[in-house]
């Protein structure tokens, strides 16, 4: 039986970041087959008590208090056993020295960097994450990389151009019961109340959108938290603007949701939308397909996929592309737009279930062990 180690900073019932479901599902669909899986984290995020959670069979689950000294001898202690060490962050920091002892014991090594290469997300704190970066590249030739999309595949190949692998795996999702609800006249944003997300320009667009007779009733719903004191901040800008617009009464920030009261106001949605500045991959997409919910996402997400199937709108992360989108869902005939729910679902169903695609992950984890 192969096992896994998987160190990261938040893990399910965390919400708190989106392996923290990702790897859940992950390791809950191995744990039926012939892997086991050791998670390391910490409780950042979690509310509920520990006692009362649940894992799978052949997945271990461990929380700690800190991501220090403590995190690493625990890390090293559950490494001797595993034939395989997964991190799902370049930058968290038990990732450096964990990663030196998988060398020196010959593991197999996956980072999935998740968008942390991006330009964006190496802004900050710029000249740390350029050093950590640079030590981390000293083992380049020692490390599988995994990529959720092609954008990003061409980004870690820049970086780490004597890495010993980097593949395209995107993320898979468990699918949660699709619910029969009615469609209301709203649009809804799912995610981190941050600067990166473009919520400022969701709003000014829906401002827009609100000009139309068609359309004047609509709502924009907001789901999300601010954690970060530059995201408190960005959520005052945020209250500000929609003061400034008059939009008090049309755009609604409800703060953080899960579970079924997130899925409710998403499968009754006319759309998801999307507009980040930039995303690896956006798990909340397939939250929304998964409830046949049409998306609408910029081109700095990569989901190209959506016109592909008829399941939303890939556009320019702009006001008047956004708010076009807006109006082309608003206007369409229900025919076409019950026919674009069926499609969201289809899409995620065949390419993104994880209960049909975890043989993907079983592949990979042999190929890489077969190479050490």
């Amino acid at each position: 039986m192969m096992k896994i180690l998987h160190p990261i900073l938040c893990y399910y019932p965390s919400q708190a970041g989106g392996p923290a479901n990702t790897l859940y599902w992950l390791n809950t669909a191995l744990s039926k087959t012939d892997f086991e899986t050791v998670v390391l984290s910490t409780k950042f995020g979690i509310a509920k008590p520990l006692n009362s959670l649940n894992f799978a069979a052949n997945q271990e689950v461990v929380f700690l208090d800190t991501k220090g000294k403590a995190f690493i001898k625990k890390g090293i202690k559950q490494m001797s056993g595993c034939d395989v060490v997964q991190f799902s962050s370049l930058f968290f920091p038990p990732t450096l020295p964990l990663l030196l002892k998988a060398v020196m014991q010959r593991k197999a090594i996956i980072i999935s960097p998740r968008g942390e290469l991006y330009a964006s997300a190496l802004s900050q704190k710029a000249m740390k994450k350029k050093v950590w970066k640079g030590v981390i590249a000293l083992f380049q030739k020692h490390i599988n990389f995994h990529a959720t999309n092609t954008f990003e595949k061409g980004i870690i190949q820049q970086h780490f151009p004597k890495a010993k692998s980097v593949t395209l795996i995107p993320n898979y999702i468990k699918l949660e019961q699709k619910l029969d609800v009615e469609i209301k006249d709203q649009f809804v944003f799912v995610g981190r109340i941050n600067p990166i997300k473009n919520i400022d320009l969701l709003i000014h667009a829906f401002s827009e959108l609100l000009k139309s007779n068609v359309s004047s009733n609509y709502e924009l719903l907001i789901v999300g938290s601010a954690r970060l004191p530059y995201e408190l901040e960005y959520e005052v800008l945020l209250k500000d603007l929609i003061m400034e617009l008059n939009l008090q009464d049309h755009v609604k920030l409800l703060g953080h949701l899960e579970g079924e009261d997130k899925h409710q106001i998403i499968a009754s949605s006319k759309a998801l939308v999307l507009p980040s500045k930039s995303e690896n991959f956006g798990n909340v997409v397939l939250e929304a397909l998964a409830q046949g919910t049409p998306v609408i996402a910029s081109k700095n997400t990569p989901w190209e996929i959506l016109e592909q199937h008829n399941s939303g709108y890939w556009v320019e992360g702009n006001i008047e592309s956004l708010t076009l989108a807006m109006q082309h869902l608003a206007v369409m005939q229900l025919e076409h737009f019950y026919s674009m729910r069926t499609n969201a679902y289809t899409l995620c169903k065949s390419k993104f279930d994880i209960q049909t695609n975890s043989h993907v992950w079983e592949n990979y984890y042999k190929k890489i062990t077969s190479d050490v």
